[in-house]
Parts: structure tokens; sequence; C-alpha cells
């Protein structure tokens, strides 16, 4: 990196988890370690670029109102099906999360 070109964040540190296998799987647990990783670090953003129809995971819910209650922002992908009751993506649909479509 040059000192003439800092870029728009240079301070900044860039976290990634991954909580899917390559053939796509995910767990609930994998999720809340990587939410508890992220809080732990005090992580300012946290983009998910996923999202599903599960709003009735309680502990995945409850840990999403957790990261925003301690001034994580959250932004995530709320889908392409709407805009239907119903039809956005968890964890998109919640009050205190930016949904992107």
């Amino acid at each position: 990196s040059s000192s003439e070109c800092l870029g728009f964040a240079p301070d900044s540190d860039l976290y990634i988890f991954r909580v899917f296998t390559n053939n796509q799987v995910s767990y609930t647990s994998w999720f809340l370690d990587a939410f508890n990783y992220a809080i732990l670090k005090r992580v300012d953003i946290l983009n998910l670029s996923i999202g599903g129809p599960d709003f009735l995971d309680q502990p995945f819910i409850e840990k999403v109102w957790e990261l925003t209650s301690n001034g994580v922002i959250m932004v995530s992908a709320i889908g392409n099906d709407g805009p239907l009751y119903g039809t956005l993506n968890n964890p998109a649909d919640m009050m205190d999360v930016i949904g992107v479509g």
C-alpha cells in the first residue's frame, strides 16, 4: 500500500466468518459462535449475505438482538420474493437490522 493512496478506511479491521461448508450446510451454533466473536472483537458493522425463511430460530433471533443492543450495525440480505407478508428473509426482516434487497 502506498502512503499517497490509503484507501477509504486504512485503520479498519476486516473479519470474515465462515459459517457454511462447501456443500452449503450450516448450523445455528456456527452463526452464534461467529456472532459472539464479533461482540468480543467489538465489530462495528456486520454484513450477512444470507437470509432465509426461518424466523422461528429463537437462539439466532436473540443473538441478533444481543448484537444490535451492543451497538453492532447489522446489514442482511432481505431476498427477492416480496412484497407480500412473510416473503422477507430473516434476519433482514427484523426491526433492528438493515435489510438490503
